[in-house]
């Protein structure tokens, strides 16, 4: 398993009845299929076009950077454009949010994004419930800051925030309680909230008002990330809560593979053959 710190480093460089419950609707999508492209950091290093053109050709058609942004940012939309790409949302390091927030939403306009994600908090910063809340009052500047400038914050989780603080409080619960709704938004990795012991699909409903974006990652059996079908996450139901939840964008993940290129094309063709992600087979359920 690859600890989170090698994300950071990254950025700072630049189902059995899988269709259970589930009722037909219309024919239209309700989510293009993204990717976060973490996933292929290594073959994007070595052939970013060539990459990028084998992402698009599996069916991909929203993705999600993080740090590997190509050598032109103007190219890189170019690119996108060409291959019939999107990237609504794009992560970016705390720190660069924090201390140069205008240039960051730059980069954001350049691809055209409208989510600019946060996507990891180094240990030093939250140790205390006193360190949460000052990211919170951190986090509701930047928003904001990124509302102004015509995006969105949103924050991506590990599994850290869902462990207990002094007195017995979740780090979790005190952003969200203590961002402003107005200004941060949040993703939700359904593979790091899994590993803090979190039912996704009963908190996305919870907080109807919060989630616009999604990380679709399995679990294997032995707490690895794993290609999508192959693990123990149970999909349908989160989907089904993400589409009554409000959820604009779901991203593809695994961590770590031997072969990133062919798990991005497994996970695609089971989200595929399990048609998750159109409005044929989801649709929210009436109270």
């Amino acid at each position: 398993m690859l600890a989170p710190l090698s994300r950071r480093t990254v950025l700072g460089g630049i189902a059995a009845g899988a269709t259970m419950g589930i009722e037909p609707v219309s024919g239209r999508e309700l989510w293009n299929i993204g990717l976060q492209l973490y996933t292929v950091r290594d073959p994007l290093k070595a052939d970013f076009e060539g990459t990028l053109r084998k992402v698009a050709n599996f069916g991909y058609r929203e993705l999600e950077f993080a740090g590997i942004l190509g050598n032109d940012l103007r190219l890189t939309r170019k690119l996108l454009r060409s291959l019939d790409l999107t990237a609504p949302s794009l992560h970016l390091d705390y720190a660069s949010l924090r201390n140069n927030a205008n240039s960051a939403f730059d980069i954001a306009h350049l691809l055209d994004s409208r989510f600019v994600v946060c996507p990891w908090l180094d240990v030093s910063e939250r140790q205390t419930l006193d360190d949460w809340q000052r990211i919170c009052d951190t986090l509701n500047t930047i928003g904001e800051l990124a509302q102004r400038s015509g995006l969105t914050l949103a924050y991506h989780n590990h599994d850290f925030e869902f462990g207990n603080l002094a007195g017995g409080i979740q780090p979790y619960d005190v952003l969200l309680s203590r961002t402003d709704e107005r200004f941060v938004m949040f993703e939700l990795d359904v593979y790091w909230a899994t590993k803090g012991h979190l039912d996704s699909a009963r908190f996305l409903r919870g907080h109807p008002s919060r989630f616009r974006l999604l990380h679709l990652k399995d679990m294997a059996k032995n707490g690895s990330t794993i290609e999508l079908g192959h693990g123990t996450i149970n999909f349908a139901e989160i989907l089904e809560a993400a589409a009554e939840s409000g959820v604009q964008h779901v991203f593809v993940e695994q961590d770590v593979s031997a072969d990133p290129m062919r798990s991005i094309q497994t996970s695609i063709a089971f989200l595929k053959r399990q048609r998750l992600l159109t409005r044929s087979s989801v649709l929210p359920r009436t109270p």
